[in-house]
């Protein structure tokens, strides 16, 4: 049974995870080997998910403007997808940022991810135009949830 706490940013084993994270989406996306994904604003909270003392997902709530958060970083090790993990680190980072005042929720996702466009609409994230910066990126899709 995994579980979802807090964790600070230089955490060893979250830091494990984005590299894996974006080791994968070099392959997915077909990026340049030292591609790197744009660093967080500072206020910027992370969730790890582990399996006793294993990590198995990670994920981070940003703060964009008031009441809207955005869920980033968004992983979860593929030995252990299909299992509730991701879904539990969503509904964590929903309530992480109701805790921070949040009524909105949004996220940008890639369209050749398609098991994390099931699992966002699933959790009720609904599909909007692309936010900055991914407006003109053919490859992203975002969505937004209002969150109760």
């Amino acid at each position: 049974m995994a579980t979802v706490a807090e964790c600070p940013p230089d955490d060893g084993l979250l830091l494990a995870l984005m590299a894996a994270m974006t080791a994968e989406l070099i392959v997915v996306y077909d990026l340049p080997p030292d591609a790197q994904p744009a660093p967080l604003d500072r206020g910027s909270r992370y969730l790890l998910a582990r399996d006793g003392e294993r990590a198995i997902g990670c994920c981070a709530v940003e703060p964009v403007a008031p009441g809207l958060y955005e869920l980033k970083r968004m992983f979860v090790a593929p030995g252990v997808r299909g299992t509730g993990v991701s879904s539990a680190l969503v509904a964590e980072s929903e309530r992480l940022a109701r805790r921070q005042g949040g009524v909105r929720m949004r996220l940008e996702t890639g369209v050749r991810q398609p098991a994390a466009m099931r699992l966002y609409e699933r959790a009720g994230f609904r599909r909007v135009p692309n936010f900055p910066p991914h407006e003109a990126d053919p490859e992203s899709v975002c969505y937004e949830k209002r969150l109760a």
